[in-house]
């Protein structure tokens, strides 16, 4: 089964497991969000894992991709003190379970929707931006595919939404993905080599045409 296909049926830009499906949260205070970029109007993202605990507590963050420092350091304060819904340990559900998430911080002045900030910034984004992302995730996010860095998770995520309101076969849909997720090595190469380029521009026509 494809990356864009699991993304589709769990309507999320991020892998998640049977453990972490089973984990809710009973309590969880928003990050609170830093004076300096709320005042500058930036807005953000932090991706991240937690370990839930069967007695309801929440350890050990750790940022995997963000788009500013004092974003990440905004979840890795406030992630100590949430809690989840305790369960009872068993083969089917360990005392321990590792989640992924993701916390988006949308400023009033985009709207405070993610995927229509987000559909703007990855049709405005250049290439030397995609490049600095990139870079950053290579330095910070050892084992993952560079398909998991946060400007295609973000694409994935558009292309979905824009799928649904245009009320997409599944076929389409499935092509799209698979398309954006093929050209993933030719789109990193063209950005490195123009970094003058916008990502739009070097993205498969089909994909393209829907951003």
């Amino acid at each position: 089964m494809s990356r864009w296909v699991l993304w589709v049926m769990l309507a999320v830009c991020i892998k998640v497991h049977a453990d972490e499906r089973s984990v809710e949260f009973d309590y969880r205070r928003a990050p609170a969000w830093p004076y300096s970029l709320s005042k500058s109007g930036v807005s953000g993202w932090v991706v991240y894992n937690l370990k839930a605990h069967h007695d309801g507590k929440v350890s050990a963050p750790e940022v995997l991709d963000s788009s500013h420092p004092l974003f990440s350091l905004s979840v890795v304060n406030v992630a100590p003190i949430w809690r989840v819904k305790p369960w009872v340990v068993s083969d089917q559900r360990p005392a321990v379970i590792s989640l992924r998430q993701e916390h988006y911080f949308v400023h009033s002045r985009e709207g405070n929707a993610p995927v229509p900030w987000l559909h703007r910034s990855l049709r405005h984004m250049t290439c030397a931006r995609f490049n600095k992302r990139l870079d950053d995730f290579q330095q910070n996010s050892f084992g993952l595919e560079e398909i998991d860095m946060s400007v295609f998770r973000h694409t994935f995520k558009v292309l979905a939404r824009v799928a649904t309101y245009r009320r997409l076969s599944d076929e389409r849909r499935f092509a799209l993905g698979d398309a954006l997720a093929d050209a993933a090595p030719e789109i990193i190469q063209r950005c490195r080599a123009n970094p003058e380029l916008r990502y739009k521009d070097v993205l498969p026509d089909q994909v393209r045409m829907m951003l």
